[in-house]
Formats: C-alpha cells, structure tokens, sequence
C-alpha cells in the first residue's frame, strides 16, 4: 500500500505525522513524506523519504492508496480531497480545521481537554516524534530543586511580539525568584521525554504541541496565552484542573510580580493541581498508541480499493 503524508507549518502536528508515518513504513507499506523544509529534513532524519516537489503534483504522480495530512494546512487538506483516496487527519485542539473533512479523525486529545467531539473519531495517544535526545547532562539529573520549563518565549520583533517577550521574562524571573530551577526551552522541537520528566510546570504560549506534551507526562501549566484560540486552550486547561491561563490583564499593575509568584506556587506545591496533572498524564498513557492505528488504516485503504 501507498501511503502519502502531507504535513502543514505547525512542527509539533508534523512530528505526529512523522511517528505515524514510521510506523506505517516499519508495517511494509511505501511511504512519502511532503511538508516544509524543516519537516522534510526531520522525516529524512527519521528514515523517511521526503517528497520535493509540491503535494498535489507529486500526489498525481504517484497515485497513493490512503492520504494522511494537517487539517490546518490548505495544500493539504486540498490535495487530498483531490487525491479521491481515503484520508486521515489529526482533530486539532482548538483550532478550527478546514474542508473538506478526512475520511476518518484521528483525535490526540485527552477527553479531559476536548470540549467538542468528533463520535467517529479514532482516538490516539498524542504521541511525536524525538530524534534520540542528547541533551546536557545536567538536564538528565534529578533536579535538586523543582524545575520549571519555559517555551515559546516570541521571538519576533512586533510591538505585539517584544510586548509577550517581556511577560516570558517576567515569569522566568518569578521563577528564579522562588528558587525554582529555570529552564529556558528555544524553538518549536524539544525532547520533551528528558526535558519534562523531571519537570513540575511547563510555561508556554497555549499551542497544542506543548499542550499535548505537558499533559503526557503529568505536568502542570502556565499558559500566557498569544490569542483567543490560545487563551480558550487555556480555559480547557483550567478547567480540567491541570494548569492555569493568565491573560495580560492578569499581569499588568504595580502587584502583578506578587499574583504570578502566587500563580507560580500554586502550580508547584498546589493541592489539587499536581495530583490532577499526574491523573491527567495517567489517562493519556492509557491512550491507544500511534501503532495501533496501522490494521485500521490497512482495512480503511482495502474497503475503499474495492
């Protein structure tokens, strides 16, 4: 069997299809990998073969029997409705996917974080992909003192941009500020099985990749939410008991420092936070794992090739 997959901008979502896609080929089945050059260059490094040339063309010309692409990315999502083969796709969190719909929905989404449903949805654990981690050795060390992560501090230039930047350090100076150890987490793509392991909260701008991680090994958030979609993830996260969203209402005035060194030890020595975080991550574990998708897939393309 042929199986195309097409990954969109977002890094997090593209080593998801990364890990899918290795388990298809270790499976027996030919696989291709399209997307942007950073996604392509991790599929190579994984064993896969990346695609060059542009999804629908190359889709054209290799004729896939099953289509697995990023609901959020518009080649995508329209290569494979031209493709007139089944096709799969992972639910966003919060975002609100394009059309046409997949065949089948494939949901990495703890129910405890999904405030709407897909009922045929496959569910799947949201596991991605890590190249083999070499991380400093500091960082595989017990921590002697709690460890807070950091990520998704922007980096643009935008008034916008520089205005969260400043919020970012603020919080890493809270941190600091309780004797926390501080750990400051660069770019999009992280070994999230070293870096979280020995974590207690993970700081983080409300996207679905960090969001996914965190809740996989049981740890609390702090979402600084970028927008409305990332501030409603936050919510879901409050909700569930497992994190908290602050807002830059939140942080603003003369006593903000002191409600976020508040927000910041509630998170880490909090009585309901930690021991809902750890359930949380318990739940995920017991999520069916990306390798259990491959008989459903294998049936899917054999009805449809009838």
């Amino acid at each position: 069997m042929r199986v195309f997959f097409s990954a969109g901008h977002g890094m997090p979502a593209a080593l998801r299809l990364v890990l899918l896609a290795r388990q298809m080929q270790a499976a027996g089945h030919e696989v291709r990998f399209s997307g942007p050059a950073r996604a392509r260059h991790r599929a190579a490094r994984a064993g896969l073969v990346p695609v060059l040339a542009a999804p629908q063309r190359f889709s054209r010309a290799w004729r896939p029997d099953l289509v697995v692409h990023d609901p959020l990315s518009p080649p995508s999502a329209a290569m494979a409705a031209e493709a007139g083969v089944p096709t799969l796709a992972h639910l966003p969190h919060v975002h609100e996917p394009l059309t046409p719909h997949p065949t089948v929905w494939l949901d990495p989404c703890p129910p405890e974080l999904r405030d709407r449903t897909e009922p045929d949805a496959w569910p799947v654990r949201p596991d991605a992909y890590e190249l083999p981690p070499r991380p400093a050795p500091w960082l595989t060390e017990l921590p002697l003192l709690p460890r807070v992560c950091v990520t998704g501090i922007p980096s643009g230039t935008r008034p916008r941009d520089r205005h969260r930047a400043r919020l970012f350090h603020r919080v890493a100076e809270g941190v600091e500020s309780l004797g926390l150890q501080l750990v400051v987490l660069k770019g999009d793509d992280h070994p999230w099985s070293v870096a979280l392991r020995g974590s207690v909260v993970v700081v983080h701008g409300g996207d679905e990749g960090t969001v996914y991680a965190a809740a996989r090994y049981g740890v609390s958030q702090l979402v600084l939410p970028a927008g409305e979609e990332e501030q409603r993830a936050g919510k879901l996260l409050e909700r569930a008991g497992v994190g908290i969203c602050l807002t830059d209402e939140d942080l603003a005035g003369t006593d903000s420092m002191l409600r976020l060194r508040f927000h910041l030890a509630e998170l880490v020595n909090g009585g309901r936070v930690l021991p809902a975080a750890a359930r949380l991550g318990t739940a995920v574990a017991d999520m069916p794992p990306p390798a259990s998708l491959v008989p459903g897939i294998e049936a899917l393309a054999r009805t449809r090739t009838r």
